[in-house]
């Protein structure tokens, strides 16, 4: 494989690497060094050809509405069974009504790609995600019931402020 192969292959798998290249801001010196495949001179010139074949980041808004949902938990652990309708439910694992912990739900355009920012912005803000999922017109994060408020506005931010 080639020195721009591996380099290509190792800025996918930094994720933020990948997305400061779409973004304009990388120190090519200092990506190359970090990624250490070898002459970083040669490095770095891979990286700013790799740049140049990227899509820029671009401004993505969705319209979706950003609820919060206090007092949720795992079903069967947290909550007993329950007719309600989940509000996450993972391979057979549900989160319902009744728990410790609070759910943070967007519906409207969300994706995956939403999801992804979501999750990264919590985790900018040490919110504490116990458990995410996106499908059709609707997402949700579930995380302790005291960062309800910040994750709430961390979700609204994301989802209003969306780069892709």
């Amino acid at each position: 494989m080639s020195l721009a192969a591996d380099a290509r292959d190792a800025v996918r798998a930094r994720p933020y690497l990948l997305a400061a290249l779409r973004a304009g801001v990388v120190n090519y010196a200092a990506a190359a060094a970090e990624l250490d495949l070898g002459d970083d001179e040669a490095v770095a010139a891979a990286l700013r050809r790799f740049a140049d074949d990227l899509p820029p980041l671009e401004a993505d808004p969705r319209d979706a509405a950003v609820t919060m949902r206090s007092g949720v938990g795992l079903v069967g652990e947290d909550v007993e069974e329950t007719d309600e309708d989940p509000v996450l439910s993972v391979a057979g694992v549900d989160l319902a009504g009744g728990g410790p912990l609070t759910a943070i739900i967007a519906e409207g355009e969300v994706d995956p790609t939403v999801l992804a920012a979501v999750l990264s912005r919590l985790d900018a803000e040490s919110v504490v995600v116990d458990a995410a999922g996106v499908a059709g017109d609707a997402l949700a994060v579930v995380v302790p019931r005291r960062q309800g408020a910040a994750a709430l506005r961390v979700v609204e931010s994301a989802v209003s402020d969306l780069y892709t």
